[in-house]
């Protein structure tokens, strides 16, 4: 009997929930999801349950290295713009925070018209399938 071995292959993933809960106003626009570990390629996970109004713009933000002075600084990394309007529902955010050499990874939520209380749950990694936002 003759048996063959094959590498199986695992990739690293952070696609646990953590929950976020903001308010915005008029005098308040944005702000920030704590960061988080990003190990992978794909795109950021983002369940949207509450937002002021029908929407809220989001944008990805990647913790990566300036190639001239090697320190890092945080940088929109959301593919297709500098950032994607989100309704309530699960939405994958495509963005190049990995491939651009950054390991953290944050939400930025930014006031889209009035005002009012945003919160769900965000992975920087992703399993499944759902709709894309950009």
């Amino acid at each position: 009997m003759m048996l063959t071995l094959v590498p199986i292959s695992t990739f690293a993933s952070n696609h646990g929930d953590t929950s976020f809960r903001f308010s915005v106003s008029t005098s308040n626009n944005y702000a920030y999801t704590g960061s988080r570990s990003k190990e992978n390629t794909t795109s950021t996970y983002v369940n949207v349950e509450q937002v002021p109004i029908t929407y809220i713009y989001a944008d990805v933000q990647g913790y990566r290295p300036s190639s001239v002075s090697g320190t890092n600084y945080w940088v929109d990394e959301t593919l297709g713009g500098d950032k994607v309007t989100l309704s309530k529902g699960k939405w994958l955010v495509k963005q190049l925070v990995y491939e651009n050499g950054g390991r953290s990874a944050r939400l930025k939520f930014q006031r889209y018209y009035g005002t009012g209380t945003v919160s769900g749950v965000w992975s920087p990694d992703s399993v499944g399938s759902y709709p894309y936002a950009n």
